[in-house]
């Protein structure tokens, strides 16, 4: 979910999402559900970007892409699982990818129960890009 669609949820329950010197301040969070809470700090770092206005619409596709691949490794429910098979067995150097983006998140305190997002760093950033780029060159040539 899209940082902007988070911060929407806690605007229409009547609270708000804001930097602080510390990250991010939840005020009103009593007017937020338990699980839209959970959601919204599991996906701490990717808001408090977004608030900096560091997060684009880009990057959203960028990082969102790479949780389907991370999903599709975890054999979770994700959408065109047949395409990310096919695009992982084309391409080994991009299961490589995903493996070493995994293995960086793991060493980053990730558990593979939870949202990634607070765990990443420059270096995962710099894979999830090469991933996403890989996958849109191949979606492209076929006329996608």
């Amino acid at each position: 979910m899209h940082p902007k669609e988070i911060i929407a949820i806690f605007q229409k329950a009547g609270a708000s999402i804001t930097l602080d010197a510390e990250g991010i301040v939840a005020s009103n969070a009593k007017n937020v559900s338990e699980l839209t809470l959970e959601h919204a700090k599991e996906n701490k770092r990717r808001l408090v970007m977004y608030l900096k206005g560091d997060y684009s619409d880009k990057k959203h596709s960028i990082l969102s892409t790479n949780d389907q691949l991370i999903e599709f490794f975890l054999n979770r429910e994700v959408n065109n699982p047949k395409s990310i098979d096919s695009f992982l067995r084309i391409n080994p150097d991009c299961t490589d990818m995903v493996i070493k983006r995994m293995q960086i998140l793991k060493n980053n305190g990730w558990k593979y129960e939870e949202c990634t997002a607070n765990f990443e760093n420059e270096e995962t950033d710099m894979l999830a890009e090469t991933l996403f780029n890989r996958a849109m060159a191949k979606r492209q040539k076929r006329g996608a």
